[in-house]
């Protein structure tokens, strides 16, 4: 098959909303967001990125995983959405020859908030990203027991690995709140550029609109950050937010 493409990011980003977008519109392709088993991938990023895993295994367990998936679907381009894949790129880059990357980024502080919101610091998340080896990327950290720390400093980390990819790969970078902003001329140019990124025909304002109001799962709580803590984000992420264009708030 042709080569894919990743949507990638940090998670907490909205691209769970491109499976549906992508499948319910016209053009030569498909999508699948997380496909399973999808979690054996989050290990893998971080085994590879710590010299724990070689490109074999990863290129050997992505095709056998998407082996069904690629059969039904022959003569598509196909598109997956996966932060779990963020580090698993310069492996399949030995298999395919031209991967496409599109890196969706969101404001730290907004990741940060949306991702306590989702459960992060609870429950078996909780215990996974501080017992379990390799569930969470290798950071360093001055409190590491501190999810605020932990979650800032993982958005510099994988959006960094991440924008590596522009070096190898065809690379575009969208902003969330540019995706997502509420102004349907600015959404749909946003969305109408990814489509071209992913060689499918432009749609006009209005139907984008109507698909930017199906969001895909939002965050249901309401955490809020003390003034030390959005302190620290800023402190962790300050370099990589100004190169993107974000400012501090």
């Amino acid at each position: 098959m042709d080569s894919p493409v990743f949507i990638l990011s940090t998670g907490r980003t909205g691209t769970q909303f491109f499976k549906d977008y992508i499948n319910g519109t016209p053009g030569n392709a498909y999508c699948r967001h997380e496909p399973g088993p999808s979690r054996r991938f989050k290990f893998l990023s971080n085994l590879y990125l710590n010299g724990k895993a070689g490109s074999n295994l990863i290129v050997q367990t992505y095709l056998g995983s998407r082996k069904r998936l690629f059969l039904r679907n022959q003569g598509l381009t196909y598109i997956e959405s996966s932060n779990f894949m963020f580090g698993c790129i310069p492996s399949l880059n030995t298999h395919y020859e031209d991967i496409r990357i599109i890196h969706i980024v969101r404001n730290p502080v907004d990741y940060v908030k949306s991702h306590l919101n989702h459960g992060f610091w609870r429950g078996h998340k909780k215990f996974f990203a501080r017992y379990i080896p390799y569930w969470l990327e290798k950071l360093e950290v001055s409190k590491p027991s501190d999810p605020v720390d932990l979650l800032s400093s993982r958005w510099n980390y994988v959006n960094r690995q991440i924008q590596t990819y522009s070096e190898s790969n065809k690379y575009l970078r969208v902003k969330f709140e540019e995706l997502f902003s509420g102004d349907s001329k600015l959404s749909s140019s946003e969305l109408n550029r990814i489509r071209i990124f992913c060689e499918l025909p432009e749609l006009e304002e209005a139907e984008n609109a109507l698909w930017l109001k199906r969001p895909k799962n939002r965050s249901k709580g309401n955490h809020s950050l003390k003034s030390e803590e959005k302190g620290l984000i800023l402190k962790n992420t300050e370099a990589l937010m100004k190169e993107y264009g974000y400012h501090e708030t």
